[in-house]
């Protein structure tokens, strides 16, 4: 048996392995003898069967059982011999007969990129600063009144207007319609969209007990449907006074929620400016670091990252071929995201190492119970035994110390009224569809 390693790019190798004949029918022999201490047969004393009699029976599982675990034996000894293994993928025969009995086997191996990090201190980025102004204010407080509004009957008049709340009975609805509700009854917000913003307007000025068809031209589809108003209802909001204040809990004046509305929203902006600081950091250190990145590592991190996700959810372990099949199905353009976010990864877990950062048990258990909120900590301890997830906690840990040493010791000045609008124009266009 031998092994040859090809080193395709900077981070992949494909390892080629050759079984000979000889080593494929050492390892049937042995498992027949194996099979021959246990296998029952009329006529035969237990542990008296031929092997004749053995191979007859169950040779082709054994002849299976003997590759696999040939083919196993020479792949560990050639990924043993691999620097810095990072990922090892699945193992294909390429020749399941050679001319001797034998077969060839290939399989492909990742490497931990190498990366070399330049200077991380002193980095300078441009950010907008934290503004938060009375017209700021003015809108989350709009917002909370929307919130704490309450819905009343109407009891002066009988046809319905834009923005009422509408109890009202829907039937007969055609092909088109049926996609958009169903028949029976139902409460909506005119004009909200609740059923369809176009359908919705032919709702204006209808009378409460009177049918109505509701119509609309909704691209190629023209649904129709019936509709019956039973009660007309307003949303009545509250007054903006020191009473709204004390009904919200926030506060018992109307000034004193001013004060914490403007702090909610100073800190909910202090945390997104640090956002985007790391953002343009994690930046630059991908534009001096650039990194050939290994693409069975990225697919083997986006598993481990939406098996995370998932156990998060459901509170309970993800078998792996459902992580598979989520896997397989993945975009492109989230494999981009997670590219980029593993690229991050590996240089800071350099800057973590160059600035010889260590995290306890204890720094990962805190971090664990971050990601799991509400759960005992003795599941938590159980979840970091499994799947290697402790040392998965503990090096995000100690990327996160990474980055926070990279931000205290990064440049950061304001970005001028232009350059803000300009970033706010190239993220709108962006986040369009593509093609």
């Amino acid at each position: 048996m031998s092994f040859e390693i090809v080193e395709k790019s900077q981070v992949n190798r494909e390892i080629t392995l050759t079984i000979e004949g000889e080593a494929l029918r050492r390892a049937e022999t042995r498992l027949v003898e194996q099979v021959r201490k246990t296998m029952v047969v009329n006529g035969f004393r237990k542990g008296k069967v031929p092997a004749s009699v053995v191979r007859a029976r169950a040779g082709a599982s054994i002849a299976e059982d003997a590759r696999r675990e040939v083919i196993q034996e020479v792949a560990r000894e050639a990924i043993s011999s691999i620097e810095n293994l990072l990922h090892v993928g699945e193992i294909e025969v390429v020749t399941p007969r050679t001319d001797d009995g034998g077969l060839v086997a290939r399989v492909n191996a990742e490497v931990r990129p190498e990366v070399k990090v330049g200077e991380y201190k002193g980095i300078e980025v441009k950010v907008a600063d934290v503004v938060v102004t009375d017209e700021d204010i003015d809108s989350a407080l709009e917002n909370m009144r929307q919130r704490h509004a309450v819905v009343k009957p109407v009891e002066d008049r009988t046809e319905v207007q834009d923005g009422d709340v509408v109890t009202c009975t829907l039937s007969a609805p055609n092909d088109a319609a049926s996609k958009l509700c169903h028949a029976g009854e139902r409460t909506l917000t005119v004009g909200r969209g609740d059923l369809n913003v176009e359908l919705e307007k032919c709702l204006v000025g209808a009378k409460v007990g009177e049918p109505v068809q509701l119509t609309a031209k909704i691209g190629d589809a023209e649904p129709v449907v019936t509709c019956v108003v039973n009660e007309i209802k307003v949303r009545v909001l509250p007054e903006l006074d020191d009473a709204f204040a004390l009904d919200t809990g926030d506060a018992e004046t109307l000034d004193g929620l001013k004060t914490v509305v403007r702090e909610r929203l100073t800190k909910e902006r202090e945390d997104a400016r640090k956002n985007k600081i790391d953002e343009k950091i994690c930046e630059k250190l991908r534009e001096s670091s650039p990194i050939d990145m290994p693409e069975m590592y990225v697919r083997a991190r986006a598993a481990q990252a939406i098996r995370l996700q998932l156990e998060q959810i459901t509170r309970q372990q993800i078998g792996d071929e459902y992580i598979e099949r989520i896997v397989n199905n993945i975009r492109e353009s989230e494999l981009v995201e997670y590219r980029t976010d593993y690229h991050n990864e590996i240089i800071l877990n350099a800057i973590a190492e160059a600035e010889k950062i260590e995290v306890s048990e204890e720094d990962t258990l805190k971090e664990a119970i971050k990601w799991f909120g509400n759960v005992s900590e003795d599941q938590i301890k159980r979840w970091l035994k499994t799947n290697n997830a402790a040392q998965f906690v503990g090096d995000q840990v100690k990327r996160d110390r990474a980055l926070e040493i990279v931000r205290d010791a990064a440049v950061v000045t304001p970005m001028t009224a232009e350059e803000i609008e300009a970033e706010k124009k190239t993220a709108e266009e962006a986040e369009k569809p593509q093609g």
